[in-house]
Protein backbone atom coordinates (compact mmCIF):
# COMPACT_ATOMS: atom_id res chain seq x y z
CA UNK A 1 0.00 0.00 0.00
CA UNK A 2 1.39 3.39 -0.92
CA UNK A 3 1.96 6.12 1.63
CA UNK A 4 -0.73 8.41 0.15
CA UNK A 5 -3.36 5.70 0.70
CA UNK A 6 -2.16 5.26 4.30
CA UNK A 7 -2.29 8.99 4.91
CA UNK A 8 -5.77 9.15 3.40
CA UNK A 9 -6.98 6.31 5.65
CA UNK A 10 -5.46 8.04 8.69
CA UNK A 11 -7.29 11.27 7.82
CA UNK A 12 -10.55 9.37 7.27
CA UNK A 13 -10.20 7.65 10.65
CA UNK A 14 -9.62 10.91 12.50
CA UNK A 15 -12.42 12.68 10.63
CA UNK A 16 -14.89 9.88 11.44
CA UNK A 17 -13.81 10.03 15.08
CA UNK A 18 -14.67 13.74 15.18
CA UNK A 19 -17.95 13.23 13.33
CA UNK A 20 -18.84 10.55 15.87
CA UNK A 21 -18.27 12.98 18.72
CA UNK A 22 -19.97 16.03 17.23
CA UNK A 23 -22.39 15.29 14.38
CA UNK A 24 -23.53 11.69 13.98
CA UNK A 25 -22.80 9.59 17.05
CA UNK A 26 -23.27 5.92 16.39
CA UNK A 27 -23.43 6.14 12.60
CA UNK A 28 -19.89 7.53 12.31
CA UNK A 29 -18.70 5.00 14.90
CA UNK A 30 -19.98 2.09 12.81
CA UNK A 31 -18.39 3.60 9.69
CA UNK A 32 -15.12 3.90 11.64
CA UNK A 33 -15.41 0.27 12.76
CA UNK A 34 -16.00 -0.79 9.15
CA UNK A 35 -12.99 1.19 7.97
CA UNK A 36 -10.88 -0.43 10.69
CA UNK A 37 -12.19 -3.91 9.94
CA UNK A 38 -11.51 -3.62 6.22
CA UNK A 39 -8.01 -2.16 6.54
CA UNK A 40 -6.54 -3.50 9.79
CA UNK A 41 -4.42 -6.20 8.17
CA UNK A 42 -3.36 -4.55 4.94
CA UNK A 43 -2.87 -0.86 5.72
CA UNK A 44 0.51 0.73 6.35
CA UNK A 45 1.74 1.62 9.84
CA UNK A 46 0.44 5.21 9.76
CA UNK A 47 -3.11 4.17 8.88
CA UNK A 48 -3.14 1.31 11.39
CA UNK A 49 -1.89 3.68 14.10
CA UNK A 50 -4.68 6.20 13.51
CA UNK A 51 -7.33 3.52 12.99
CA UNK A 52 -6.49 1.66 16.20
CA UNK A 53 -6.23 4.89 18.20
CA UNK A 54 -9.57 6.28 17.02
CA UNK A 55 -11.47 3.02 17.46
CA UNK A 56 -9.99 2.40 20.91
CA UNK A 57 -10.62 5.93 22.15
CA UNK A 58 -14.15 5.89 20.68
CA UNK A 59 -14.99 2.69 22.55
CA UNK A 60 -13.46 4.10 25.74
CA UNK A 61 -15.31 7.41 25.32
CA UNK A 62 -18.61 5.59 24.71
CA UNK A 63 -18.13 3.44 27.79
CA UNK A 64 -17.18 6.52 29.80
CA UNK A 65 -20.28 8.45 28.80
CA UNK A 66 -22.58 5.51 29.61
CA UNK A 67 -20.86 4.99 32.97
CA UNK A 68 -20.86 8.69 33.82
CA UNK A 69 -24.52 9.21 32.98
CA UNK A 70 -25.47 6.07 34.88
CA UNK A 71 -23.68 7.35 37.96
CA UNK A 72 -25.15 10.83 37.57
CA UNK A 73 -28.69 9.49 37.29
CA UNK A 74 -28.25 6.92 40.06
CA UNK A 75 -26.82 9.36 42.57
CA UNK A 76 -28.91 12.42 41.72
CA UNK A 77 -31.91 11.26 39.74
CA UNK A 78 -33.64 13.40 37.16
CA UNK A 79 -35.20 15.60 39.83
CA UNK A 80 -31.92 16.88 41.20
CA UNK A 81 -30.44 20.11 39.88
CA UNK A 82 -27.01 18.61 40.54
CA UNK A 83 -27.59 15.98 37.84
CA UNK A 84 -27.91 18.61 35.14
CA UNK A 85 -24.92 20.47 36.52
CA UNK A 86 -22.71 17.37 36.47
CA UNK A 87 -23.82 16.49 32.93
CA UNK A 88 -22.93 20.00 31.76
CA UNK A 89 -19.56 19.74 33.52
CA UNK A 90 -18.95 16.36 31.88
CA UNK A 91 -19.54 17.80 28.42
CA UNK A 92 -17.53 20.90 29.22
CA UNK A 93 -14.42 19.05 30.35
CA UNK A 94 -14.37 15.42 29.20
CA UNK A 95 -16.22 15.55 25.89
CA UNK A 96 -14.51 18.74 24.77
CA UNK A 97 -11.13 17.23 25.69
CA UNK A 98 -11.88 14.22 23.49
CA UNK A 99 -12.78 16.59 20.64
CA UNK A 100 -9.58 18.59 21.16
CA UNK A 101 -7.46 15.42 21.10
CA UNK A 102 -9.27 14.35 17.92
CA UNK A 103 -8.40 17.65 16.26
CA UNK A 104 -4.76 17.11 17.22
CA UNK A 105 -4.97 13.59 15.77
CA UNK A 106 -6.43 14.95 12.54
CA UNK A 107 -3.63 17.50 12.26
CA UNK A 108 -1.05 14.74 12.79
CA UNK A 109 -2.77 12.54 10.19
CA UNK A 110 -2.79 15.38 7.67
CA UNK A 111 0.93 15.87 8.31
CA UNK A 112 1.54 12.14 7.81
CA UNK A 113 2.67 11.59 11.41
CA UNK A 114 1.77 8.98 13.99
CA UNK A 115 -0.35 10.03 16.97
CA UNK A 116 -1.11 8.48 20.35
CA UNK A 117 -4.01 9.97 22.29
CA UNK A 118 -2.86 11.27 25.69
CA UNK A 119 -3.65 9.16 28.78
CA UNK A 120 -5.73 6.41 27.15
CA UNK A 121 -4.15 6.02 23.72
CA UNK A 122 -1.17 4.06 24.95
CA UNK A 123 -3.49 1.07 25.50
CA UNK A 124 -4.40 0.99 21.80
CA UNK A 125 -1.04 0.92 20.08
CA UNK A 126 -0.99 -1.22 16.98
Amino acid sequence: MDSNRGKSLAIQAEALYLVNLMLAPGLAFFLLLGLYWLNRGKADALAVNHLSQTVGVSVTGGALIILAFGIFLYTGGMESGYTLMTIVLYFTFIHSSLIFMGVLGLVKAMAGEHYVYPLIGRFFRA
